[in-house]
């Protein structure tokens, strides 16, 4: 199976000797050992010549070849799952096969997004031509510029400033030319780096007293096109005459130790272009607590007087001083004197003086051998505050207190060394209070004791010790009437109460009223309290079996009433048809007190059990309940009325046969009140009459 052909570029020449080289390009996408055959067919000769090689190169020695006849030559490659591939055919005359000179000191570089290569003309005056392609990948295609004839360069515009080319040249084969035009060797074209490292870690730490180490790394865009870096490590401020020298690097960090002084670290990188912008890292301040010495600056005037303890007498020291990092001044006293003296001192400035010790003077060598000795910050003349302290703002407002906040003031605004804060506010009644004093690291605090509803102004003022400072504009604020959530509390809880009474006030009246109603009127009179008990002498049990002749009776108890009799009144129980004798309790003597003790008597069976004795009668009542009296009475009322013989199921009246003493006996239920429908009168006589006590 035959795999399209691929433009291998083919070309033979001879260059030093008379042996015949053949090179051509790479099957695309090929495994990384790939077997090419070349075949060479000669003019008339029916031999095949064929040669392997795993090289996209090869060179055919004298003996193999037939000087003055046309070869035709090719390539094929063969994979191993039965497919091959086959390059185009050129045609060679080996006589006439010579390689033609290269154009010489080819120069190609970049300027912004242009290309530019020179180079130099061969003796032989003939035309060329020129390619070019990025140089990311090896699958970029070329791009075919024409040359006039006779020039010596080429601009090549509208290109990626970022990329790097490749670029070829060779001459153009015409008629005439006793030579074969070869490309001449890839020439790599960097592109300027256009971009600065990026600072992507630092750190410093201690390693000595005096002396810190700093850890920096970075990275680059395009670093394939990066041949290295370039270090600058300088001191600020720097007095020395030289420079210092550049440190090489191929990696992308680096680590250095370093005194407490400012220094300025400049890293670039660099190519056959050149180098790139450089970018700048100022090492930070550092603050150390145990540094050697201690320095002590007396003010004369514009001048100071520096001195240090403990003694000490290196044999340079290297004082640095100044208002900040742009406005530094250095100088190197390597005399044994105890002090010296630094001029040039401005008021109300904040100096910074370090000094630093050395045993090596040379002024390159600083960087590499000094430790700070001491540092002291300095005002020759000290101020009050130029202005008061910024952002003065009120938060976290309740009823009865605040926070403020502010922000220090600025270093150039101090005008000496601040000592603190005093903050005073005034209210509506514009009473101010007393001023607070605070320290100068303090920069918020809390207002307490505040009265709910007012307005209040807040005001801050900084002090050194040359006095106070301005007082910043008055921050007005109000207090509310309540505490943010306080008010909907007191909603909710309103709500709620509400709510509870008028769920539960109709319940708790309902109870009320009721418990009212069973104390002050009950529906049904308590019988301990009825008079009518008073005057009952007797109640005598009768057998259940004369209840049981009433059809539709439902009491279970029958008590005998005697009218006008003025005994006590008894109350006897009875058993159902059982002889049982109980001891008859009475009162002794008058008393409003009711007797209830239990006494029963046995009914002859006769008298249950005949009926025709019985006067019946239905006696109307007023009421459903009627009291004891009034239920007597209206008996005694229906005794002397009532027919003889009358026979009725619900009410019998038992009549005694002694005019004198009339006995009404009465069947009803086990209440203690009398119903209607309850109430049997009997007619007095043997069979009906009991004995009584």
């Amino acid at each position: 199976f035959h795999l399209p052909d691929w433009d291998n570029e083919l070309v033979c020449y001879k260059e030093f000797s008379d042996d015949l080289t053949c090179t051509w390009l790479p099957v695309p996408s090929a495994a990384n050992t790939v077997n090419y055959t070349v075949y060479l067919k000669w003019n008339k000769i029916q031999k095949l010549f064929k040669r392997n090689t795993s090289s996209p190169s090869i060179t055919i020695e004298r003996k193999n070849l037939y000087i003055e006849r046309f070869a035709f030559i090719w390539i094929a490659v063969n994979y191993a799952h039965d497919t091959c591939a086959k390059g185009k055919n050129i045609s060679v005359l080996p006589s006439k096969a010579g390689k033609c000179l290269p154009p010489s000191n080819i120069n190609a570089y970049q300027i912004t997004n242009q290309l530019i290569i020179k180079w130099d003309l061969p003796t032989a005056n003939t035309p060329h031509e020129l390619r070019y392609r990025e140089a990311l990948t090896e699958s970029a295609l070329w791009t075919l510029v024409p040359v006039r004839n006779n020039a010596v360069n080429v601009t090549i515009s509208n290109l990626n400033a970022t990329s790097s080319y490749v670029v070829q040249l060779r001459c153009i084969t015409k008629d005439g030319l006793n030579c074969v035009c070869v490309w001449s060797k890839e020439i790599l074209v960097p592109h300027k780096l256009m971009n600065k490292p990026r600072i992507s870690y630092n750190v410093t730490t201690q390693v000595s007293p005096g002396r810190r180490s700093v850890f920096l790394k970075w990275e680059v865009t395009q670093s394939e096109n990066i041949l290295g870096y370039f270090v600058n490590v300088e001191r600020i401020p720097n007095s020395c005459r030289h420079p210092p020298n550049h440190i090489c690097l191929k990696d992308r960090k680096i680590l250095f130790n370093l005194s407490l002084a400012y220094y300025r670290v400049n890293i670039s990188a660099y190519n056959e272009a050149g180098e790139s912008p450089r970018a700048i890292y100022i090492v930070p301040e550092f603050s150390a607590t145990d540094l050697p010495g201690q320095i002590h600056v007396k003010s004369q005037g514009r001048n100071a007087v520096v001195t240090w303890t403990p003694e000490y007498n290196p044999k340079c020291f290297v004082v640095d001083w100044g208002t900040g990092k742009e406005d530094m001044h250095m100088k190197i006293i390597s005399t044994t004197a105890g002090n010296f003296t630094l001029d040039n001192f401005q008021p109300y400035k904040l100096y910074k003086i370090m000094v630093h010790a050395s045993d090596v003077c040379q002024c390159e060598s600083f960087t590499r051998h000094e430790k700070t000795f001491g540092v002291i910050h300095f005002y020759s003349v000290e101020g009050v505050p130029r202005t008061g302290p910024a952002n003065v703002t009120v938060l976290n407002i309740t009823k009865h207190s605040a926070l403020v906040k502010w922000t220090e003031i600025a270093i150039e605004d101090r005008l000496g060394f601040l000592q603190g804060y005093r903050i005073s506010y005034t209210d509506s009644s514009t009473k101010k209070s007393p001023a607070v004093t605070l320290n100068s690291s303090i920069t918020s605090y809390h207002l307490t004791g505040l009265k709910e509803k007012t307005t209040y102004r807040v005001q801050i003022s900084g002090f050194t010790n040359a006095g106070e400072g301005p007082l910043t504009l008055s921050q007005p604020f109000s207090t509310p009437k309540y505490d943010k959530g306080e008010l909907e509390g007191f909603v909710i809880g309103l709500c709620f109460s509400m709510i509870l009474i008028l769920v539960f006030a109709p319940l708790t009246c309902s109870l009320v009223i009721k418990r009212l109603k069973i104390s002050y009127w009950p529906s049904v009179p308590s019988p301990r309290n009825s008079s009518a008990l008073q005057d009952m002498i007797n109640w005598k049990p009768i057998s259940r079996s004369l209840l049981q002749t009433l059809s539709d009776n439902d009491t279970t108890s029958l008590f005998v009433m005697e009218h006008e009799s003025k005994a006590p009144l008894t109350l006897d129980l009875f058993t159902d048809g059982q002889d049982s004798k109980h001891d008859t309790c009475q009162s002794e003597k008058p008393s409003n007190n009711i007797d209830m003790s239990p006494r029963h008597e046995e009914i002859p069976a006769e008298a249950a059990t005949s009926e025709e004795d019985i006067i019946s009668t239905e006696v109307p009542l007023l009421s459903d309940y009627a009291s004891m009296e009034f239920s007597q009475k209206t008996l005694m009322s229906l005794v002397v009325s009532i027919p003889e013989r009358t026979a009725h199921p619900h009410l019998e009246i038992e009549l005694n046969s002694k005019p004198a003493q009339t006995v009404h006996k009465v069947l009803f239920a086990s209440q203690e009140y009398l119903k209607q429908s309850q109430v049997v009168l009997l007619p007095s006589g043997t069979n009906f009459m009991g004995q009584a006590n």
